[in-house]
């Protein structure tokens, strides 16, 4: 699972910076204000500690990007997107996106529970 990189010693996740979600945009489709577009950015270039250039990989292939969203306000995820994506080839990555909704929201791994 991905996470921001954060903590006491300001060491991206499991140290590899592709696993650091940098931010999250959400805002309303211009035009269409009944959709939203998410926006995640992940994998700095540079890093703090250790200091100097992260990988050249955008994403890690082992790697599951998710985000969940609760649209009741009851502190529990109804929707989630679980990002995967393949090794860099010809420099080049494919990513197969997953909506879930309900009980696989909440859970954990690929497609949930």
């Amino acid at each position: 699972m991905s996470h921001h990189y954060s903590g006491p010693n300001f060491t991206f996740p499991r140290g590899d910076a592709r696993l650091d979600y940098t931010d999250l945009f959400a805002f309303p489709k211009p035009g269409d204000p009944g959709k939203s577009i998410l926006i995640m950015d992940v994998h700095p270039s540079v890093g703090v500690n250790p200091p100097g250039p992260t990988t050249a990989e955008p994403f890690a292939p082992e790697a599951l990007y998710e985000i969940r969203i609760d649209t009741n306000g009851d502190a529990v995820a109804d929707i989630a997107y679980q990002a995967r994506f393949t090794p860099t080839a010809g420099g080049a990555q494919t990513a197969t996106l997953r909506r879930l909704e309900g009980a696989q929201a909440v859970g954990t791994g690929d497609g949930g529970p």
